[in-house]
Parts: C-alpha cells; sequence; structure tokens
C-alpha cells in the first residue's frame, strides 16, 4: 500500500483501525491506466479528521445470469437496455456489507453514513458516524471477526501503543489506545471485548469537551453499540458477470461520510497479483483531464476521455476503465492478471461496464446485493 500522512490518511494496511480510512476506491482504480503494468497511484478517499483513521473491506454479492443484454441506468432515472457484451455466467457471492456491529446512543446531530466491510489482514467491519451538514466531528466503530485481539499498533511518531486503563463497558474489560488529553487534545481510541474472543474499538477526534467529558461520551457510545447484526447495507450500484472463483477483498459505502458518495467492490484471487475494483463516486458534473502516464509512470488526474461507452464520455485501456456522468455517478473498474483473463473472455473491462447498472442518488433505489 502507500504512506499517507496521519492527518489525511494513513497506510491502509497498517496494523490498527485508527491507521486505515474509508476508501472510495478511486485514484487505485489508475494504476496500468495505459495498459501496462506500472506503478500503483495513491489511493484517495474522502475527506478525513485528523488522528481518525479507518478502514477498507470486502465481501460478496448474490446471483443471476447475465446474458449480452443488460441494463444501464441513464441520468434521468429511466434504464436503458445495452447490447453487444458477450454472455457472462453470474457466480453466487454472499451479501459483501451486512451490518455486523451499529451505534446505539451518539451525540446530538450524528449520524451513521459510512461503512466498510474489510476480510485482508483483519476481518472486521466498520462504521463511521459524522454531524450532518458539518466538518469535524467523527466517531468510528469497529468490530473484529472473532479470534485473537488486534494488534495493538503504534500512536502517532511511531511510538507503540499500550494499554491504558479505562473503565469498564457493560461489565466487559476495557482500555484506552489513546486516552483523551487534559490539554485539550480531543481524540481517542477505546477497546474492550463485547463478548470472548471478541474485540471492539471506538475512535473519535474532534468532539467537544474536556478530558473528562470526552471519556464519558466515549463509554456511553462503546456501551450502547450493537454487534452480530445480519442486516445487509444497500449500495448505489449492481454488477453482473462478476466471475467465480474470487475472494472479496474489500467493500466500501460512503453515503455522504468525508463529504462523498461512494461506492466500491473489490476481488482477489490467491497467488500472483490480480485483482478487481468496480467503483462508483457521485459526479460533480465534471469530466477528466488528466493524462495517462506512459510504461511504469502514474497518471496525473482521473483520465480524459478517449471514447464514448453508450452516450457516456469514457476513457478505455486493456486493463483500466473510467466512464463519467452514469446516471450521476462516475464509474471506475480496474482488473489485473488472472481476473482479467476471465473478463476477457466476455467483453474485459468494457463488458463488465455493460453488465453494471448505476442506481441513482436515491438510497430507497439502492440494493443489498450489489454483486451478480
Amino acid at each position: 500500500m502507500n504512506e499517507l500522512d496521519l492527518m489525511r490518511t494513513m497506510r491502509t494496511d497498517a496494523p490498527i483501525p485508527s491507521q486505515r480510512r474509508l476508501d472510495a476506491g478511486r485514484e487505485r482504480l489508475l494504476q496500468a491506466i495505459d495498459g501496462s503494468p506500472g506503478a500503483r497511484r495513491p489511493v484517495r478517499a474522502g475527506r478525513r479528521s485528523r488522528g481518525v483513521r479507518t478502514m477498507v473491506l470486502a465481501a460478496g454479492g448474490v446471483a443471476a445470469v447475465a446474458a449480452g443484454v443488460t441494463v444501464v441506468s441513464q441520468t434521468g432515472g429511466s434504464p436503458v437496455t445495452v447490447h453487444g457484451s458477450p454472455a457472462a455466467v453470474s457466480a453466487r457471492y454472499d451479501n459483501p456489507l451486512v451490518e455486523r456491529a451499529a451505534f446505539g446512543w451518539l451525540p446530538s446531530g450524528m449520524h451513521a453514513n459510512g461503512y466498510v466491510a474489510d476480510r485482508q489482514t483483519d476481518n472486521f467491519f466498520q462504521v463511521v458516524a459524522q454531524k450532518t451538514g458539518k466538518s469535524g466531528g467523527i466517531v468510528t466503530l469497529t468490530a473484529y471477526a472473532a479470534g485473537k485481539e488486534p494488534f495493538l499498533g503504534y500512536l502517532p511518531g511511531g511510538v507503540p501503543a499500550k494499554r491504558i486503563p479505562a473503565p469498564s463497558v457493560n461489565g466487559h474489560s476495557a482500555y484506552w489506545i489513546f486516552k483523551p488529553d487534559p490539554s485539550g487534545q480531543s481524540q481517542f481510541s477505546l477497546r474492550w471485548q463485547p463478548a470472548p474472543n471478541r474485540w471492539a474499538q471506538l475512535e473519535g477526534d474532534a468532539l467537544p469537551g474536556n478530558a473528562a467529558e470526552l471519556a464519558r461520551t466515549a463509554n456511553r457510545i462503546a456501551a450502547s453499540a450493537k454487534f452480530g447484526g445480519t442486516r445487509p447495507i444497500a449500495m448505489p450500484l449492481h454488477v453482473g458477470g462478476v466471475p467465480a472463483g474470487l475472494t472479496p477483498k474489500r467493500t466500501v459505502l460512503n453515503n455522504g461520510a468525508f463529504d462523498q458518495v461512494s461506492a466500491s467492490l473489490g476481488f482477489i484471487v490467491d497467488g500472483p497479483s490480480s485483482d478487481l475494483e468496480i467503483g462508483v463516486t457521485k459526479s460533480d458534473g465534471t469530466v477528466g483531464t488528466g493524462v495517462p502516464g506512459g510504461p511504469g509512470k502514474p497518471g496525473r488526474g482521473l483520465p480524459r476521455p478517449n471514447t464514448k461507452l453508450d452516450g457516456y464520455p469514457a476513457y478505455v485501456a486493456p486493463t483500466i476503465l473510467y466512464a463519467y456522468g452514469v446516471n450521476g455517478f462516475n464509474v471506475q473498474i480496474h482488473a489485473s492478471g488472472s481476473i482479467l483473463a476471465k473478463l476477457n473472455k466476455t467483453g474485459g473491462v468494457t463488458g463488465l461496464f455493460h453488465r453494471l447498472k448505476v442506481l441513482g442518488a436515491d438510497p430507497s433505489h439502492w440494493t443489498p446485493t450489489p454483486v451478480n
């Protein structure tokens, strides 16, 4: 992964939640933009508050058979049938984003608006809450899969984290990884065991109050958190024809988190580097003007269109695709290695685009089964 500064981003493969961020996957898809295996670009996501670091993850979707005729929504919201893509048999995947954790009580004005499911280094689910229409003030709740305690990691400056005693949470032992500072430090990171062999972590940043007030706020949020839910979370896209045999890597939904409406699905296979990234980000109406990089060189900015797909301005290369303004969203698809080889049998990244349906900005139209 890529090194990013603490105030805006952290290493996405860092060992603790406080060193990770929600990721729309946008810049990451620019690797190999010229069709050759170049270096990965930095991963950018929506804005984040200093000190609060969030994570990223994935899972699968459900089944169908994607024929060579599929549906893609246009900006007006009316679906249009798209032809010309080879038939693709869709594999069955589980719902990729299931609400394994949820906030109970939150400070006034805050609501959940970001979700991550990750099956990489740590298997975890994460939910983020921010204040509506206001910058700053963010809390992040992470629920880890059953198993040993996650690595404590490091504090800013590379200082090894240590357990700092904290009041119990619902009678379960708890400790601070980063305690609110009496000098006015508004950040905190609290970890506890909501059940045997289960770990949870709560992080906060830019919340009002002194150290004692913040400690009480953190304990109240943690004590009211709920775990073990099974509700699938709806997403603003549906894609058919994802090849069988892939391992879900990361699923992300920002529904206003970090001032962004975006979603991404990530898959990998074991062995040599091979992945698939599918993402949509709410469009601001502009079209990319960046220049693709040469072999081994990164591109600069979102790529300038070199064609049109179903009437939308698009940039298409053998391994990557950008399409602008599809039902109000920009679409990004990137594939590599053996996954790309499978996709190439059904039209490559362009064929996958033809099997993608963008559902628009109204959450009532979104689907909890976005894959196949």
